[in-house]
């Protein structure tokens, strides 16, 4: 009988051996959805679509949470290198430098994103985070179908405003009410993790009031122009 006397991986901690494997999934699932779909935004879109429904099925049917981080950090780590990539790119076309701020956003928000799914494996108490995470990937579902649409079918400008104007509510609804009673019911538990953390929590905080005011905005427009008033600025 063979025994394997190699250190196995802890599974509180973040392991390369899992994550490289994780990488190339996720640059597998985009290169397949690039050979169907020939603009690079749809076909990112649904990359993005795609790892947002597998972890909300792993958070509420897995086990454990290991496979499910990793999984998610593998994405933000690969996606983040798409959005440095497109910031370079961007930075060499005049018309295209205008993106460079909104993809900014994006690199912050990911940077964030991977230090607390790091820190999750590290400390205890995480199921907070967690959940709160699973309510943010729940927030963006609407977010995808709506850019789809939007992409795909331009036409179709009442279904178009029909799909924003739900993913408002959606979006705002998970991340500002429901967040806002989470937040609040679980403030002693808040209170105790370390600044940089609270501070991480409170800037995605932010921007998801942001988000939802660029939505309101958005949705405005789309409500005058449908009904073919102008916009006052």
């Amino acid at each position: 009988m063979c025994i394997d006397h190699r250190p196995h991986p802890d599974p509180r901690m973040l392991n390369i051996e899992y994550l490289i494997p994780i990488l190339a999934f996720w640059h597998t699932i985009s290169s397949e959805i690039h050979k169907y779909k020939e603009t690079a935004n749809v076909a990112h879109n649904m990359v993005n679509a795609i790892h947002c429904m597998l972890y909300i099925i792993q958070y509420n049917y897995s086990g454990t949470m290991n496979y499910a981080i990793h999984v998610s950090t593998g994405f933000y780590i690969y996606d983040l290198l798409h959005l440095l990539r497109s910031i370079y790119d961007d930075t060499a076309q005049t018309h295209r430098k205008r993106f460079i701020h909104q993809r900014t956003v994006y690199v912050i928000h990911h940077i964030i994103g991977i230090y607390l799914l790091y820190d999750t494996l590290y400390n205890d108490n995480t199921e907070i985070i967690l959940y709160a995470y699973s309510l943010t990937e729940i927030s963006n579902i609407m977010l995808y179908v709506s850019y789809h649409l939007h992409k795909e079918y331009p036409t179709y400008k009442r279904a178009i405003s029909l799909s924003q104007f739900i993913q408002f509510l959606w979006y705002s609804y998970f991340r500002i009410i429901l967040g806002s009673i989470f937040v609040y019911q679980n403030k002693d538990h808040f209170l105790q993790y370390s600044f940089v953390i609270q501070s991480c929590i409170m800037s995605l905080y932010i921007m998801s009031i942001a988000w939802s005011y660029i939505l309101l905005k958005k949705n405005i427009a789309n409500y005058l122009s449908l009904n073919h008033k102008p916009i006052v600025e």
